[in-house]
């Protein structure tokens, strides 16, 4: 019974450790969180701002967690979905916030961390941070983060109480009320089209307006 019972604990032990081990190698969830932040602010010697928003995203996108940000923004319909449409609906809807990202003239988060404070909850992680943003106005920040595969990606933003998931959840989950998988795909392949066609249209008038001025 004693060589059973030191075994048990031996066993438990070292599973504690390695989940342990585990966390600290993944960094805490602040850490991730303020790398993205100052990571925007990166790459500023890039005078084209759609070629910088491209480099920045190609640096903060690995932080974060895709197939979960379209697993809860599908809702009750991912289950539906085969495994196929599900990784045809991530690449896209991926595709989409690259887009939206990059298009968007002034920066998501603050130029500086006026506050930031952590709570885990197993598997999931909230950091809420106070930001500064250019207008000199502070903006709360939550970052919502869920840890898989060894390191903790983000699952969400919530801007001033906005919920980014929840935001495109109530327009996809709306779309689908009425119509169907296929027609939405088809819906955000045009809005990306259209929102191609206008930018290549804005840095067409930008390169021409150059060449007039030199």
């Amino acid at each position: 019974m004693k060589n059973r019972k030191i075994v048990s604990i031996v066993v438990i032990s070292i599973f504690a450790i390695t989940v342990i081990q585990s966390y600290l190698w993944a960094g805490k969830p602040s850490v991730l969180v303020k790398k993205v932040i100052l990571n925007e602010y990166s790459l500023n010697e890039i005078e084209n701002i759609h070629e910088r928003r491209a480099k920045q995203w190609d640096v903060i996108s690995p932080f974060l967690n895709f197939e979960i940000i379209s697993q809860r923004v599908m809702g009750e319909y991912w289950d539906k979905c085969l495994y196929e449409q599900k990784s045809g609906f991530v690449e896209l809807f991926t595709d989409h916030l690259k887009n939206s990202y990059i298009n968007k003239a002034r920066p998501i988060f603050g130029k500086k961390i006026v506050s930031i404070r952590e709570k885990q909850f197993d598997d999931f992680a909230k950091v809420q941070t106070t930001l500064l943003v250019q207008s000199g106005r502070e903006v709360s920040t939550d970052f919502y983060l869920f840890f898989e595969n060894g390191e903790w990606k983000i699952c969400d933003l919530v801007v001033e109480g906005v919920s980014m998931v929840n935001n495109y959840h109530s327009q996809i989950v709306n779309t689908l009320d009425r119509t169907s998988y296929d027609e939405l795909m088809s819906t955000i392949k045009n809005k990306q089209a259209e929102r191609y066609r206008y930018t290549e249209s804005r840095i067409l008038v930008s390169d021409q307006s150059v060449e007039l001025i030199e």
